[in-house]
């Protein structure tokens, strides 16, 4: 690369300075005409967006793109006026007189995503509470190692292990985010749900009050005149029970690998994963999943294609670290304001994620567009600086340290806010 850009992400619409610097050992030629040409990865839309006038481009489009714009020389660097007509990835292809020297991707957003960071994160993991072989801490330091901003702990019935795993790092301030919750079982009911970042265990409520959950079940059953057997009427009718309980508890519900194939056939029946679906009271749905393995995964592409849009996740299942994977490697991109449980929850109820599985993203395809070039020119080198942390933080959940230890302190210590700040525009 001879040259990079000051800032790759910019808002559209709105007049910003892109600024080119050269890399060295290369200098620039203060004789030279620099001048750049930009492409738009979707060609000027006005037909895709002719249900949002506000978003779509001005007749002057065609002309800026077609144009050569002088780039002026400016304190060792390059820089260039320019408004972004739509939201896209573009190429910016800089020119020295007729010869081309670089090309560099950038994005614009509307407002809403240019304000939001993108975090990856896991939303299914088990420790050795459950049926998982590692501690809550240790899998929790392996998914920051692994490139990860935040992980959901949820152990099956056990809410617990996950609060461990948030206070015992919670006193290093360190800067990865572990998300209380649990894997939801309740009594005579095989649909696998997730109580994602709730402020209470929801399998304590049903272990307390079985009598209460046993009554709420059998009023959601008397309203359900779809016709089903009985055994999946009383699944549909728990899992609704179930979701509604996470919400009191302000957690997300996620129902988990609903075309996951075991001996028998799906864990849940299909007339349940139609009616919960067509009922939803799930706030997401786990689309790639460790669970369902590959051909439930594709099953669960298939069906959720044919669906209305909804708020989808990527979860390993996992149930060991498997040395420095965690198998099968699904994760999520949440594009929230702020890594806080409150900021994912947020932005995992208004759809802003996408669901992934090694170099794969599926979901929205607004959101799944902007998470490629995120995976080409953010996520690699995020990946890295994660791993530096995640390497401490094993270090210190395999010693089982005081909070107050000298490798304690280590992970306290100031470091960068993170990579994605200094690609986005501040002008």
């Amino acid at each position: 690369m001879n040259f990079q850009a000051k800032y790759v992400i910019y808002p559209v619409r709105k007049k910003c300075r892109v600024t080119i610097l050269p890399v060295f050992p290369v200098t620039l030629d203060p004789a030279g005409e620099y001048s750049a040409r930009l492409y738009p990865f979707s060609g000027v839309r006005r037909y895709g967006l002719r249900n949002d006038p506000a978003a779509a481009p001005g007749p002057e489009a065609e002309e800026l793109f077609r144009a050569r714009h002088a780039m002026k020389i400016e304190g060792g660097s390059l820089t260039l006026d320019f408004a972004f007509p739509q939201e896209d990835c573009y190429f910016f292809c800089l020119y020295l007189g007729e010869t081309l020297v670089e090309t560099i991707e950038f994005y614009a957003l509307e407002d809403d995503l240019f304000r939001r960071t993108p975090y990856k994160g896991d939303n299914h993991l088990h420790t050795y509470m459950s049926d998982g072989k590692e501690s809550p801490m240790y899998m929790a330091a392996a998914c920051c190692r692994l490139g990860y901003d935040y992980c959901v702990i949820t152990d099956h019935k056990l809410y617990e292990p996950s609060v461990q795993a948030r206070d015992f790092f919670a006193p290093t301030g360190v800067d990865f985010l572990v998300i209380p919750g649990e894997e939801v079982h309740s009594p005579d009911n095989p649909a696998h749900i997730i109580n994602m970042g709730g402020d209470a265990s929801v399998n304590d409520w049903w272990r307390d009050h079985e009598d209460e959950y046993r009554a709420a079940v059998e009023a959601e059953m008397k309203a359900m005149p779809e016709a089903m057997t009985d055994e999946d009427r009383y699944t549909a009718a728990a899992s609704q029970v179930m979701f509604d309980r996470i919400h009191k508890v302000d957690g997300v519900a996620v129902l988990c690998h609903p075309h996951w194939i075991l001996a028998h056939g799906f864990n849940e029946h299909e007339d349940v994963t139609d009616y919960l679906f067509d009922h939803r009271r799930f706030d997401a749905l786990e689309l790639v999943a460790g669970g369902a393995f590959e051909v439930g995964v594709q099953m669960q592409l298939s069906y959720y294609q044919d669906r209305p849009k909804m708020p989808v996740l990527g979860s390993s299942d996992c149930h060991n670290t498997f040395g420095r994977r965690l198998e099968p490697g699904n994760f999520t991109v949440v594009f929230a304001e702020e890594l806080s449980t409150p900021g994912i929850k947020d932005a995992v109820r208004g759809g802003y994620a996408v669901a992934g599985s090694k170099n794969l993203l599926y979901g929205d395809y607004r959101l799944v567009k902007y998470g490629y070039f995120l995976n080409r020119n953010f996520f690699p080198a995020h990946d890295q600086q994660r791993y530096i942390l995640g390497a401490g933080m094993l270090r210190y959940a395999s010693s089982l340290s005081e909070p107050d230890s000298e490798m304690g302190r280590e992970l306290a210590e100031p470091r960068p806010s993170g990579l994605f700040g200094p690609m986005r525009c501040a002008d």
